[in-house]
């Protein structure tokens, strides 16, 4: 199976990997950050471009219960991330928030689905073909395929542990700061 690595392009990269380590509690390693159990590498390199627009791709975080969800938000604000709008309705069970560079995630309200994801749940590609994105993902990747739909095709790894990766259908394919490797 090649492993899915998702990269950063970031203005302070080292100062970026050290946020995402310590919200994740996972190791850092140079500006690479890697998970202690379940997870995906992490990567962040330099750019000298600003952010503009929502980031095709963008990392949804796991919570295990309502109240788990409301600490995960409090400890991402204390730690710098920002309340995001990117049009989502107001009665949407996630909250949307933005790390210190202005990238996109999401904290997950509690799902069955995800219990044995680590920390982070999904890793969302925006695409204007998700089944097509996510066959080609499935056969590089060698994870499995568990939702194909039009609107929203998503893979697992195989061990059943570690983050699903998810296509959503959106009028473009990923752009912005954000990039998903298989490698």
């Amino acid at each position: 199976m090649a492993p899915v690595v998702v990269e950063f392009s970031a203005r302070e990269p080292e100062r970026l990997a050290r946020w995402w380590a310590d919200v994740l509690g996972w190791h850092l390693d140079g500006t690479s950050v890697r998970p202690t159990g379940a997870g995906v590498e992490l990567r962040f390199v330099p750019s000298s471009t600003t952010k503009t627009g929502k980031n095709g791709v963008h990392l949804d975080l796991r919570s295990e219960s309502h109240d788990d969800q409301n600490k995960i938000v409090e400890r991402l604000f204390n730690a710098g991330a920002r309340f995001a709008d990117i049009d989502q309705s107001s009665d949407v069970p996630w909250v949307v928030m933005a790390d210190v560079e202005g990238n996109e995630l999401c904290v997950l309200e509690p799902r069955k689905v995800y219990e044995r994801t680590g920390p982070v749940a999904a890793i969302v590609v925006d695409t204007p073909d998700p089944r097509a994105q996510a066959h080609a993902w499935a056969e590089t990747t060698g994870m499995d395929l568990v939702g194909d739909r039009a609107e929203f095709a998503s893979l697992r790894p195989p061990s059943g542990e570690g983050p699903y990766l998810e296509f959503l259908a959106a009028d473009s394919g990923p752009t912005g700061m954000l990039r998903l490797l298989a490698e």
